[in-house]
This record gives C-alpha cells, sequence and structure tokens, in this order.
C-alpha cells in the first residue's frame, strides 16, 4: 500500500485530522481498502459508514447510474424512504420523517459542504443544483437533525451531495438522453490534471421536458420545465500539506412550481462562487472557505426579488491524545432578500416602495468524539447562532410593522447532538442519539407583503422559530452468511412552534392596517414517532434485493391555517429494489409505495384541501454495455400507470426515455 494512502486510512481509523479530512482525501482508494463509503457528513470528520453516529444512508456513483433517474429526488425517490412529494415534472418536496410541505424548509441540501438551498422560502429549487448526476460519487443523506454541525435548515435532516475529487478522479462522461414528453438531455463532465497534484472540472448540462397534461386548477400557470447548468471545480496544492480549491456556478430554470398553494411559472437564476483553504499543521487540520450564492427570481414573468447569501468558515480538527477528536469551528452568516420595484406595483401592496430584509448570523460550536473504549464512541456537538435581523421599506400608512421592529430585533438559538455507539461485535453496532434542530424563520416569513385584495399576506419580523427535538435508537448489522445488511431505526421527535409560514392568520386587522394581515405565527406543537427498516441483501453474485420501511406517525392540535403539517407526508413509504447483472447486461426495478397524504390547493372557488390516496408507483432500467466505456439504457419512470395522483400537484405521467452514455 502507497504510504499516503496507508496514512490517510489508519487517520480514518483513528479519527486523526490530516489527509483523511483534507481536499485532497483520495476517497476511491480508501472505499476500496475499507469495502465501504468514508463520509464526513455525520460529525464533521471522516468515518466509514458503518461507524457513523446517526441514521444515514449513502447513495453511490454505481446506484446513481443505475437508477436510471435524471434528477436527484428520483434518485432519492428509487433509494431512500425519504418523503419525495412530486408537483410537477420538475418541482419536488423532499422531506424526512414528514412535514413535506411545498417549499419545505426543514431539510439542509448541500454540494461537497456548500449550501445550494435557497433562503428566501428555505427551500430547495431541485432543478437549480449546478451538478450533473455522472460527477456524483455518493449522496449521504443524514435522516435527524444535525443543526449543532449545519446549521440552518438542517433541522429534520442534511443532503450532502460529494462530488468526485478532481484531485484524483479523472471523470470524463458525455450523456445524451432523449423520452416521451418531448424530454432531451445533453450534459457533460471534463477533468484535467492541475501542478500539484490538483485537478479541474468542468460540467455543464441542458435539460427540457413538456409540462405534465393533467391535473391543473384554474390558476395554475403552466408552463415547460427547462433549465441550462455550467460548472467548474478545481484543487490544487500550495506546498507542503497546504490545499486550496475554487468553485464557480450558473443555472438558469424555468419551472412551473408549487408556491405556496397554487402553481406558478417562475423563472431562477442561480449563481455561486467559492474558495477554500486547508492546512496540516501542528495545532490540527485548520480548514477555512468563503463563499456567496446569488438568486435573482421571477414570477409569471415579473421580477420578484433578488436574493444573496455570503458565508465565511474556519474550522480546526485537532486529535488530543488516543481518544479524542475535537472540532471548534465559527461561522459568519448575512442573507439579504430585496424586493423589486416591478413586483411592488404588481403585488398592489399597500405600501408602494419595495422592502428589503435581511440579517446577519454569528455562530460558535465544536464538536468532540471520544473513543471510550475500543467498542464504545461517544460524539457530542454544540452550537450557539446570534441573529440581528435588519428591514427597509416597511414604514408608511397602514404598515403592521416598521423598519424599527426590525432593525431592534435579534435572537440566539442553541442547538446540539449527542450520541453513544457501541459495538459489541465487527459485524454489528447499536446506537443511541438525541438531537435538537433548529429552523429559524425563512426571509420570506420574515418580510413579505402581497396583496390579495381583501386581505394581505406578510411577514413578521417576530416570525416563530421552530425548535425540533429528537430521540433515537439504532442497530446495524452485517449477515455475512446471507450477504445481508440490516439497519433498523426507532425515532420520536417534537416540532415546537411550527409556523404557519405565509398562510398564517389575520391577527394584524383594521384600524392599525389597511387591510387584514396575515402573518406567520406559531401553530403549536406537533409529535413525530416511528421506524425505519432497511435490508440489503445479495441471494447470487449477479443478484441485489434491497426493502426499506418508513412509518412516522404524527400527532398533536395545531392552530387551523392553509397548511397542512401532519397530513402532508404519507405515514407509510416502502421501497423496493431489485438488480440483476449478467455480462453485458444490467436490469434494474424499482418500487416505491406511499400512503395518502393532503395539502392545500387553489381552485376554481378558493383554497381548498386536497387529499391524495395509496398509491404505488414503479420505475426501471435496463442497460447494455456496448464497450466498456460505453452504455446504451432504456429506462422507464412510473411505469404502472399513463398518470397518477402521487402529490397535490399535478398528475405525474408515465415516461420512456433512451440514453447513451460514454466515459472516456
Amino acid at each position: 500500500m502507497r504510504a499516503p494512502l496507508l496514512l490517510a486510512a489508519l487517520l480514518v481509523l483513528t479519527g486523526a485530522p490530516g489527509l483523511a479530512a483534507a481536499q485532497g482525501l483520495d476517497r476511491s482508494a480508501l472505499e476500496q481498502l475499507f469495502g465501504e463509503p468514508v463520509t464526513t457528513s455525520a460529525t464533521g470528520k471522516p468515518q466509514r459508514a458503518s461507524d457513523v453516529p446517526v441514521a444515514m444512508d449513502i447513495i453511490t456513483a454505481a446506484q446513481i447510474r443505475r437508477s436510471g433517474a435524471h434528477d436527484i429526488p428520483g434518485v432519492l425517490a428509487r433509494y431512500t424512504t425519504l418523503d419525495v412529494m412530486r408537483f410537477t415534472p420538475d418541482d419536488y418536496a423532499v422531506g424526512v420523517r414528514g412535514y413535506a410541505t411545498p417549499n419545505v424548509p426543514r431539510l439542509l441540501v448541500l454540494v461537497d459542504g456548500r449550501q445550494v438551498y435557497l433562503d428566501d422560502y428555505g427551500r430547495t429549487l431541485w432543478s437549480a443544483i449546478p451538478v450533473q448526476l455522472s460527477e456524483i460519487r455518493q449522496i449521504e443523506v443524514v435522516r435527524g437533525p444535525n443543526s449543532a454541525l449545519f446549521g440552518f435548515n438542517a433541522a429534520a435532516g442534511v443532503i450532502n451531495i460529494v462530488t468526485w475529487d478532481p484531485g484524483y478522479d479523472r471523470v470524463n462522461t458525455v450523456v445524451l438522453r432523449g423520452g416521451s414528453g418531448a424530454y432531451g438531455e445533453l450534459s457533460g463532465v471534463a477533468t484535467t490534471p492541475l501542478p500539484g497534484n490538483g485537478g479541474l472540472r468542468i460540467s455543464t448540462g441542458l435539460r427540457r421536458q413538456d409540462r405534465f397534461a393533467h391535473g391543473y386548477a384554474s390558476a395554475d400557470d403552466r408552463v415547460d420545465p427547462a433549465n441550462a447548468q455550467v460548472a467548474s471545480t478545481a484543487t490544487f496544492g500550495l506546498g507542503g500539506a497546504v490545499r486550496a480549491g475554487l468553485d464557480a456556478s450558473y443555472v438558469t430554470t424555468r419551472t412551473g412550481q408549487v408556491d405556496t398553494n397554487f402553481i406558478s411559472r417562475n423563472q431562477a437564476e442561480v449563481w455561486s462562487l467559492r474558495g477554500r483553504i486547508t492546512a496540516d499543521t501542528g495545532q490540527g487540520l485548520i480548514d477555512a472557505s468563503v463563499y456567496h450564492n446569488g438568486f435573482g427570481y421571477r414570477i409569471a414573468g415579473t421580477p420578484a426579488w433578488q436574493q444573496g447569501t455570503t458565508v465565511i468558515e474556519l474550522s480546526d480538527t485537532i486529535k488530543v491524545g488516543a481518544a479524542h477528536t475535537l472540532r471548534p469551528f465559527v461561522q459568519y452568516r448575512r442573507n439579504e432578500l430585496q424586493e423589486s420595484a416591478a413586483w411592488t406595483f404588481a403585488g398592489g401592496l399597500v405600501s408602494g416602495s419595495p422592502v428589503g430584509v435581511g440579517y446577519q448570523v454569528a455562530s460558535v460550536g465544536g464538536m468532540w468524539n471520544w473513543a471510550l473504549a475500543d467498542s464504545l464512541e461517544s460524539t457530542v456537538a454544540l452550537r450557539y447562532d446570534r441573529l440581528w435581523l435588519h428591514g427597509r421599506g416597511y414604514d408608511g400608512p397602514g404598515q403592521p410593522f416598521s423598519d424599527a421592529d426590525y432593525n431592534r430585533r435579534g435572537f440566539g438559538t442553541l442547538a446540539w447532538n449527542a450520541a453513544l455507539v457501541w459495538k459489541p461485535g465487527p459485524l454489528d453496532s447499536v446506537r443511541l442519539s438525541a438531537a435538537r434542530g433548529i429552523q429559524p424563520p425563512t426571509l420570506l416569513d420574515l418580510g413579505m407583503r402581497v396583496n390579495f385584495g381583501s386581505f394581505v399576506s406578510g411577514g413578521s419580523p417576530f416570525a416563530p422559530t421552530t425548535v425540533v427535538d429528537d430521540y433515537e435508537i439504532g442497530y446495524r448489522r452485517r449477515l455475512e452468511r446471507l450477504a445481508t445488511d440490516l439497519d433498523l431505526t426507532a425515532f420520536t421527535q417534537a416540532n415546537r412552534a411550527l409556523s404557519s409560514t405565509l398562510d398564517g392568520q389575520a391577527l394584524v386587522l383594521p384600524p392599525a392596517v389597511a387591510v387584514p394581515t396575515l402573518v406567520p405565527v406559531s401553530l403549536g406543537t406537533s409529535h413525530v414517532a416511528g421506524v425505519e427498516v432497511g435490508v440489503t441483501t445479495h441471494p447470487g453474485p449477479q443478484l441485489e434485493v434491497g426493502l426499506k420501511y418508513r412509518g412516522a406517525f404524527t400527532s398533536g392540535r395545531l392552530m387551523p391555517a392553509y397548511i397542512e403539517y401532519q397530513r402532508a407526508s404519507p405515514r407509510h413509504i416502502a421501497t423496493a429494489h431489485v438488480g440483476w447483472t449478467h455480462g453485458n447486461w444490467e436490469a434494474d426495478l424499482f418500487a416505491r409505495y406511499g400512503s395518502s397524504a393532503a395539502g392545500y390547493r387553489m381552485s376554481a372557488t378558493g383554497i381548498a384541501l386536497v387529499t391524495v390516496k395509496d398509491c404505488v408507483s414503479a420505475s426501471a432500467r435496463v442497460a447494455y454495455r456496448i464497450t466498456p466505456k460505453l452504455i446504451v439504457a432504456l429506462e422507464g419512470d412510473d411505469v404502472l400507470q399513463a398518470r397518477q395522483a402521487q402529490g397535490i400537484g399535478t398528475l405525474v405521467e408515465r415516461r420512456v426515455y433512451l440514453s447513451l452514455r460514454a466515459d472516456f
């Protein structure tokens, strides 16, 4: 074994900093060495997947390729029991353990550690993620709060999309896909080496498709989705144990999105720039990064708002003795949302001036991993966030709040994670964990204002902060004789101060305001308890079978509002996968069951509660390897029915694709 790889392997096994956590980590070599993925998404330090102290799914590059999916939510729907609610061909709500409302703000989504969720609704616009499926080496899904390590939006879980490292992985791929619904896709990834054991990767993709034909309401704005993406990642050495990285991306997307309660025609531009440097020093592995995300948004053709996020992060991973790993960190974040003058006029707002709202957050925290014994390990993380709010444009007659209300507002939050992992034998582990996740108000909850004629829907500087308390017990076992992996988790969770978001109660009434004004309020507390079961087995060298089930049972009495938290997600979700390989042939079949769900939609007579019945969907892929680097595949989405109600959006259609993938 090469000396650097041996050192990295020892660092992963012992939890020490250094090569194992640096940007230059050769994940592919370590994965081959250990026979399983290596991840940093659980604690911030590198760990084998079997050692992580959280409930986690890791979807590999091979699974992504064999999924036959053409977007990330499609991959998640096939391999996990996350709440994947599809509203239009490219608009999804993805949640963890329930509460998957449109524009769900509970799930943090990252690409290589950089947030790609949008702070306006606190949502993820999946068609605007600047990554091609062929450049992803694994998708790491943390099921449960992880705000102590990752901050905002990690109140329910984290998805970290890890791409291939251009310093080690020479990924060169072109994908051509076409199919029913006038679907067309051309994407590519190219990598070239750089000095200092570095590399440069450039990726791009073009996609378009027809909208679904059925399930629209009279208020919906129909649109054919399309997007274009380009991104680049460079890593290089600066001498010694110092490495640097630069990322840049740009996406433009046209989408028909479930926006609050109705489907609207949206156009978004999203861009990002990040710089990062790591240094392996005698004082630990120091990791510093700064990035800026920009976002411009149009609703029904009208410029609505622009939003920007700047984040500065600094951490140090330190090995103290043989048993302790510490990772202190600090973070500064600045978020700004500026309403456009055109949107102010189109919205017919009470005040004629566009508003701007934002906040600054200073965060400090740390992670402590302690190997109490060879078979017993604890992990504790703590994070404190201090937020200072600011706003402008709110002064004026008939307004519920003033600029002073915003500029005097500030508050602090405390998040934590704690876990104990016991390994009674080399093939099994038991996990006990507890966590507190924090979901602060979104920018629109804080400052949005839209006139609906007889009332105004608006934000509030006093919008509630949701707190999620989660307790879990988990068990993993490898059954070698049966070539089977078993993963069991039981959880209970309290969601306190669930926000009514933009569908609040009319709590501010004339004469204090010109018309009744809806503002976000706390709807109360909801509890959810459930189980997650996963089994993967290999009956033979050519066959793999995977079965997963998640039950999430909500309870609690919430104030009435036009947001249906407790029935937004199915109580029962089950997935099944059968994969077969023979020579140059590959075949994969996926099935997914979801019990009934409900949510509010705009109708001809107003806003109505829509209930979706139990449904079973299936997807399939058959592929033939023409040469070792050329694969042709026939893929099908939702093949059981011509159209099906899978959520409160439009009816999902059966679509069939033919794809050609070339690796160079």
